[in-house]
């Protein structure tokens, strides 16, 4: 797990060193990599203690914050430009362009932000910090191991039968994060596509995504009902999302109770997590 963290925050780190400025495909790789490592670091929690942990993920979060901003934006672009190309109707497709110009001014705005003088390399200095710091930490042992993975699961799975029963915005992005965590840390541990573990982080993984997408439909129905002079067209992209985040909840709620099924002991005991620390 160390290796495996080390191994992606010195990913981070190259990716945010482009010259005059990374391209937007590295500061996504490198957000990508921080979220990695912040899954490694969960795993590394028992055995590193919970003061070293909490400042770790502390440092990691700050770092990755700033990229996320950047990324917001971007996704809600996507999400508009599919609705454009799933319309015929010509005024609908004139509201979402509207929206989506001004989701391009506001993602530019964020991203000279990113840039500004030592906007980066502070981030860079925060994940070098951390990097450095892991070189003192235990290395985990399998009951250490076991103990991580079951405080994971225990946290997705009681965040999904929240989500059950209050499906608020807050409440269903909630299970998403929670679901994206399990994913992530099962991957650390098997990152070969095989194996009960390797299948079981597919599943979170796909529970994430379809709660990924609705999160996505969720921000861009805020922008349109925010918007001046709502109308007849507004509220048919406003039904419209409705019935595609109907779908994609229901889509991850099947697949949830799969993965949810047992508790976390017993799903910490199907696990082969023998020679994974």
């Amino acid at each position: 797990m160390k290796s495996a963290l080390r191994r992606q925050l010195g990913r981070a780190l190259r990716d945010l060193r482009g010259k005059p400025a990374p391209r937007d495909i590295a500061v996504h790789d490198a957000r990508k990599q921080i979220k990695r490592a912040r899954a490694s670091l969960r795993l590394l929690r028992d055995a590193i203690g919970e003061s070293a942990y909490r400042r770790a993920n502390q440092r990691l979060r700050d770092a990755a914050r700033p990229l996320s901003r950047v990324r917001d934006p971007k996704a809600l672009i996507d999400v508009a430009d599919r609705l454009c190309a799933d319309t015929k109707k010509s005024s609908r497709r004139a509201e979402l362009a509207s929206l989506e110009r001004a989701l391009r001014s506001e993602r530019r705005r964020l991203r000279q932000q990113l840039l500004e003088p030592g906007r980066l390399q502070s981030v860079r200095r925060t994940l070098q910090t951390v990097r450095t710091d892991s070189r003192r930490w235990p290395a985990p042992t399998e009951d250490s191991l076991c103990c991580a993975v079951e405080r994971i699961y225990r946290k997705s799975r009681k965040a999904f039968a929240r989500a059950e029963t209050d499906q608020r915005d807050e409440t269903l992005h909630e299970s998403r994060k929670q679901a994206k965590y399990l994913s992530r840390a099962l991957t650390v541990l098997a990152p070969v596509d095989r194996g009960p573990i390797a299948k079981r982080a597919k599943r979170a993984e796909a529970i994430a995504d379809a709660l990924g997408d609705d999160r996505d439909l969720a921000l861009l129905r805020r922008r349109l009902v925010a918007r001046p002079r709502s109308g007849s067209t507004r509220r048919a992209l406003v039904d419209g999302i409705d019935d595609r985040r109907q779908k994609l909840q229901r889509k991850a709620a099947k697949k949830a109770r799969r993965l949810y099924r047992r508790k976390a002991k017993a799903f910490v005991g199907a696990l082969d997590l023998r020679a994974r620390a």
